[in-house]
């Protein structure tokens, strides 16, 4: 490729010379419009001559940096004027720090006047005639020095990134990182070097914000750090399908897991896009080496080759084989000129010809480099020198786990952010879910046997720390920090886990979830306390109950517990105080409810109440129907689906729903059908849409469609199972979480406007294709986030539930409900209260199951309300039996 030369010899960058000449191309793109490249040039030229004159002395201008107009004007101008820029972070206890040591001629940086005093004050510092470029390095070290860089390192430096990025005036960047980060300026240096545009962007990858601005902009590209990629995951990777026009990612600032990278790449490819990982340090201006991306997925493990005009050898220690690793050494003209400790260094010249870059690495035998650890990271364990970078190097190639390492004299600390480790390509977990999957307690022992067998430690001598490390505001990881957190953490409460041997607080969030789901305290330490209620399984059902105690647990309780770590749950529960009800302050005997809880124990006793002839209040099973599809979407289509096995997963996940309501009515069916002629050889089956009868009914045609409700959401569920095991449709799923549940909802309702004739009788009401639009439509309302969206899901039930049983009451009863699951998330009623409600809704499965066969003696001898009492009566008890069971059968698999 060419690229424009631009006169060097004016300012360091020599870029605002060429800058005129593209015209009207755009240059910077932020939320006001395009700036042209000539209106770029006219405003840099008017900022220069604001400052002080060279011929007064060259400055030091400290400039903060943002991604911002105002800032690269500044930028830019500055070094046009001829001045050198120490560029400083955002404000912080770090920039004050850097400010009051170097004490800058000139602070800018928003475009603010430059103080006339700035013209009368001489030079506080003696610059090099090459010096461009002061950085700090103490970002991830906390060693505090600043890196000096020439014009001649910046310039070679952007320009061996455009030719291997191959970077066009059609390309177009939209920034991620704080340009006071050498990875962030690079994207700035190489695209205007060559006449493309930037949008300028100060939004997370996490955020809409981004992902607009990006789209409307027709991005080709952006950067990203390891936790840029882990906020890529965490959204879901199908976010980059909202770039059509993206060419490429790039990938620096520490090391990935060569499992993501392989992931990442072949999601990007999957799109006719490239990820380039890359190599670099500050003191090599930005980059020093890249993967070529036809090897991402093939060489993951590798950082590649040098970059154009760069090279790399490895020193090997006297007496090394040629296989041992050795120092990594690079040189190529963008090496910078040395480090300034004091304001004397900053008259220096250019000190080095190479750069030792402290890693440990090799070259392979196909010429790409592999690092393997870092030098000057060792730590004594019981007297052995431990490498930790090569530790980290080790977990993550073996277990795709990105994890840090902190050396104590009598143990190795290993932090991650994951519960106990990410399975091996499951992007997108992020610690707070797996799709329903119950966290594998091995993967805890497996973290630590990786760890035990890279240190040669035992493992007794590896602590796992589970906690998000911290950053730089460049996002990589602050191992100063990192050893202050370690160093604070509370020993005492590293281990022990409500519910776990010597640990009898059985009342904690812990103990109550561990009882819950039938497990135990080793269960619960082993799947480390970042795991949440989802990710050790539980369900709807489960939900019902624990809502209620950990309400009178834990103070103030979010509404998306079952999504936070039961850690958490215990910290607020331990920390916070709830005051006693008072004559005074009557809310306080009063408890929040989930509107799903509350209507699903509501319409089991109108269920219940209707047809024991104590009441009539029609329709209430048709909510439920909405209620299990709002119940799948809330705890079971959560997570990473990326991948295959992202995408078998999900569907486990929602075939575990599936067996959590056909199990227990086919056990039932299977006992009671022999000994009653209400049911037929079809009903243990659930086939009573396949085989059941189609006339309209007297009881003998009424008796057998009594499961309707059952067979319905599980044959809904069996569906989405089988959706949900495509990966293409779970990614569309995570990309777009209102398509599927739409979809749904236009099929069913070809049957309920009978566009799709399903030929009369109880098939038009209680079949699952005539209910499929109300499944849908709950999973669509548990995923409306915006007004819009409830309102959509709102519209829909006022105009498709009205006129469809012929019955205003019953169709009123409908659409109050699903009005209700929309709009009223929780509602607030007497503790009391919810005392009873919640074994309702709890137990209403078995309360259904087993209603049918209780009732109809009991009301026939003319006691309608007894019948109801001995209906919710004995559904309770079935439920109650079949909890322990499964309890007791859990605990017996587990020991076998």
């Amino acid at each position: 490729m060419t690229i424009t030369q631009v006169d060097a010899a004016r300012s360091p960058l020599g870029l605002a010379s060429a800058f005129a000449a593209r015209g009207p191309a755009p240059a910077l793109i932020d939320d006001n419009g395009p700036l042209t490249y000539a209106d770029l040039a006219r405003r840099v030229d008017e900022r220069a001559a604001a400052y002080p004159p060279v011929a007064t002395g060259r400055r030091m201008i400290g400039l903060v940096g943002a991604n911002t107009v105002a800032f690269l004007v500044d930028y830019l101008a500055a070094l046009e004027a001829g001045h050198a820029v120490l560029l400083l972070p955002p404000e912080s206890a770090a920039t004050r720090a850097l400010v009051a040591s170097w004490t800058p001629d000139v602070l800018a940086g928003a475009g603010e006047p430059i103080p006339a005093a700035a013209h009368l004050t001489p030079p506080r510092h003696v610059l090099h005639p090459d010096l461009a470029l002061l950085l700090s390095t103490s970002g991830s070290t906390g060693a505090p020095k600043l890196v000096r860089q020439s014009r001649e390192a910046v310039l070679a430096n952007a320009a061996a990134i455009a030719e291997y990025l191959r970077i066009t005036p059609a390309d177009r960047a939209i920034t991620t990182l704080p340009p006071h980060y050498c990875y962030g300026l690079s994207v700035l240096h190489s695209h205007l070097l060559v006449g493309a545009s930037v949008v300028l962007n100060e939004d997370s990858v996490a955020t809409p914000g981004f992902w607009g601005r990006a789209g409307a902009h027709g991005v080709t590209t952006f950067a990203a750090v390891p936790h840029t990629v882990e906020l890529l995951e965490r959204a879901g990777l199908d976010r980059l399908d909202a770039l059509p026009r993206l060419r490429y990612l790039t990938q620096a600032g520490g090391r990935l897991a060569p499992e993501k990278v392989r992931v990442l790449a072949r999601r990007l490819e999957s799109r006719g896009a490239e990820l380039v990982v890359m190599y670099g340090q500050t003191e090599a201006t930005a980059r020093m080496g890249y993967l070529p991306p036809h090897l991402a997925r093939s060489r993951a493990e590798a950082i590649g080759v040098a970059i154009p005009g760069g090279a790399f050898r490895v020193d090997r220690p006297a007496g090394a084989g040629p296989d041992d690793p050795g120092e990594l050494v690079y040189t190529g003209p963008n090496v910078m000129m040395g480090y300034a400790r004091a304001s004397a260094d900053l008259a220096r010249g250019a000190e080095l010809t190479e750069l030792r870059t402290g890693d440990l690495a090799r070259i392979a035998d196909d010429g790409l480099v592999e690092i393997v650890g870092r030098m000057g990271r060792e730590a004594k364990i019981f007297g052995h020198r431990i490498d930790l970078g090569r530790v980290e190097a080790m977990l993550a190639d073996a277990h795709g786990l990105d994890a840090w390492c902190v050396g104590e004299p009598d143990r190795l600390v290993v932090v991650t952010r994951e519960p106990g480790g990410e399975r091996p390509g499951g992007v997108g977990t992020g610690g707070s879910g797996n799709d329903g999957e119950v966290a594998d307690p091995c993967r805890r022992a497996d973290l630590v046997g990786g760890a035990a067998q890279a240190s040669g430690l035992p493992r007794s001598a590896v602590e796992v720390v589970v906690v998000d490390p911290p950053r730089t505001p460049a996002g990589k990881v602050d191992h100063a920090a990192l050893r202050d957190l370690v160093a604070g953490r509370d020993r005492s409460a590293a281990a022990p886990v409500a519910g776990a041997p010597g640990v009898a607080d059985a009342a904690s969030p812990s103990g109550l979830v561990a009882h819950a789901l039938g497990l135990t305290g080793e269960d619960l330490a082993a799947a480390g306390p970042g795991v949440t209620f989802v990710d050790l399984g539980g369900d709807s059902l489960t939900y019902v109950v624990l809502s209620a105690r950990l309400e009178e647990a834990v103070p103030d309780l979010p509404r998306d517990w079952h999504l936070r770590p039961i850690a958490e749950l215990d910290a607020r529960a331990a920390t916070g105080t709830r005051a006693p009800a008072r004559w005074w302050a009557p809310w306080r005997a009063w408890a929040r409810v989930d509107t799903s809880i509350v209507l699903r124990a509501l319409f089991i006793l109108t269920i219940v109440g209707t047809h024991t002839r104590a009441l009539t209040i029609i329709g209430g099973a048709h909510v439920l129907v909405a209620l299990t599809g709002y119940s799948l979407a809330r705890f079971r289509l959560h997570g990473a689906a990326d991948t295959a096995a992202d995408a078998r997963e999900r569907a486990r996940g929602v075939l575990r729903t599936a067996g959590r309501i056909a199990g227990p009515a086919v056990v039932w069916l299977l006992l009671v059908t022999p000994f009653t002629t209400r049911y037929h050889w079809y009903s243990p089956l659930l086939a009573t849409n396949v085989f059941g009868p189609r006339s309209w009914w007297a009881d003998r045609w009424w008796n057998p469609w009594q499961m309707w409700f059952v067979e319905a959401v599980v044959y809904a569920l069996l569906g989405v199972a089988g959706l949900m095991a495509v990966p293409a449709v779970a990614r569309l799923d995570r990309r777009w979480p209102l398509a599927l549940p739409a979809a749904l909802v236009a099929a069913g309702l070809t049957v309920r406007f009978g566009l799709f004739d399903l030929g009369g009788g109880p098939q038009v009401w209680y079949s699952a294709p005539a209910v499929l639009w109300l499944f849908g439509l709950g999973w669509a309302i548990a995923r409306s986030r915006s007004v819009w969206a409830r309102v959509s899901a709102s519209a829909v039930a006022l105009l498709c539930v009205p006129g469809w049983f012929g019955d205003p009451g019953r169709e009123a009863v409908i659409v109050g409900g699903l009005l209700a699951l929309t709009w009223i998330p929780a509602v607030r009623l007497p503790r009391p209260l919810v005392r009873v409600l919640t074994p309702l809704a709890a137990g209403s499965l078995f309360i259904y199951l087993t209603h049918f066969l209780v009732y109809p003696p009991i009301r026939d001898a003319g006691y309608p309300w007894l019948s109801v009492a001995a209906s919710l009566a004995v559904g309770l008890a079935a439920w109650a039996l079949w909890e322990r069971g499964a309890r007791a059968a859990r605990r017996l698999v587990r020991r076998w």
